[in-house]
């Protein structure tokens, strides 16, 4: 990874510790840096909707299409629980205790596929630090498929992408699961990633969360199921794909989105301040929608999520409008938009992207 330096521009650094302020006013009083009963309610329903429907695929007297629907749930139910619970962990901000932490991290991915501490490095050491800088978020690398940021290389198929993008969103999770999660772990190229974390560990807890993994999305319904091997895998990868779908949905045009910044440095230097930086290639969808942060562990609230990773995602509500009237205020971005116009511009994104 290329680190860079971000500038320290004193306006902009006025208007984060003015928007810091009134967030650390609100919340006073607060026990903020961990999880509160909001969101052990939410992350222990939806473990409830996932190991219920878990149980239920293991019925004699299920057809296979109730196998099917139920085993989507499963999957679905799955990939909010990692919402809900573990992209806090990550963070150390589900319990007090980091080891704590690490657990639950460790179990909330356990259906989703993708390595929990991999996905973690990654996401906390380069997403968090350089959302959209080519060469520095991971996230936004260079891949076979899709021209996602100006700074990637055009190629005559990208003209097409706005239409096959769902189908390439659709294998997501599964190239994360079979391929990215393996390069992550092997290639030397993010041995900066993995700085100061055990090799050992490393490979032991990639190997057992991998082992895990098999073992209950296909092992025992192989093994228990009353159905044949060929319709169990064909259910697996049909259900991983559809949830991959909605993951992505969710989550892509938070960054991907037209009217997103991508910022290609002077030298090592940024244009922004850190705190600038991440309101220009941030988008919130339905920010104001408790719905939206049930579904989403508080994700469609991106920017607060950026600035201020170290406050529990169930906080977010009370002061996504403290950073929409200080930005104004301030003159800085603020990018809201609802779900559907967030996937709307982002797909207005790729097309322009497909563009030589």
């Amino acid at each position: 990874m290329k680190a860079k330096y971000f500038n320290k521009s004193e306006d902009e650094k006025v208007f984060f510790t003015t928007l810091k302020n009134r967030v650390h006013a609100k919340l006073e009083g607060k026990n903020v840096s961990y999880g509160d009963l909001r969101f052990w309610f939410k992350g222990l329903f939806w473990t409830l909707v996932c190991y219920t429907s878990y149980s239920l695929l293991f019925l004699d007297s299920i057809s296979k299409l109730s196998f099917w629907i139920i085993y989507v749930v499963f999957q679905l139910s799955g990939l909010l629980i990692g919402f809900s619970f573990g992209h806090d962990a990550s963070h150390n901000t589900a319990f007090k205790n980091k080891k704590a932490n690490s657990v639950l991290h460790f179990f909330s991915f356990l259906t989703v596929g993708i390595d929990p501490l991999l996905w973690g490095l990654r996401h906390i050491r380069s997403h968090h630090l350089y959302a959209n800088v080519e060469g520095s978020d991971i996230d936004i690398d260079k891949n076979p498929f899709l021209r996602l940021s100006p700074t990637h290389a055009w190629k005559p198929k990208h003209k097409y992408q706005a239409y096959y993008a769902p189908f390439v969103y659709m294998f997501t999770l599964l190239h994360s699961v079979f391929m990215s999660d393996w390069v992550y772990l092997f290639s030397e190229e993010y041995d900066w990633m993995k700085r100061g974390v055990s090799k050992a560990g490393l490979y032991f807890r990639f190997f057992i969360y991998k082992v895990f993994y098999f073992t209950l999305v296909l092992v025992l319904p192989l093994l228990f199921a009353d159905f044949s091997w060929g319709f169990i895998v064909i259910t697996y990868f049909t259900a991983s794909a559809f949830t991959s779908l909605v993951f992505i949905i969710m989550l892509v045009g938070t960054h991907f989105f037209d009217g997103a910044d991508y910022p290609q440095p002077e030298g090592e230097f940024l244009e922004h301040t850190w705190a600038v930086h991440q309101l220009y290639t941030s988008c919130d969808w339905n920010a104001d929608k408790g719905w939206a942060r049930f579904l989403s562990g508080g994700s469609n609230c991106h920017a607060a999520h950026h600035l201020f990773p170290n406050i529990c995602h169930t906080n977010y509500s009370e002061i996504n409008e403290i950073i929409e009237k200080t930005t104004k205020e301030y003159q800085q971005p603020y990018h809201h938009k609802t779900l559907l116009e967030m996937m709307f511009s982002h797909f207005k994104h790729l097309n322009k992207m497909g563009n030589p």
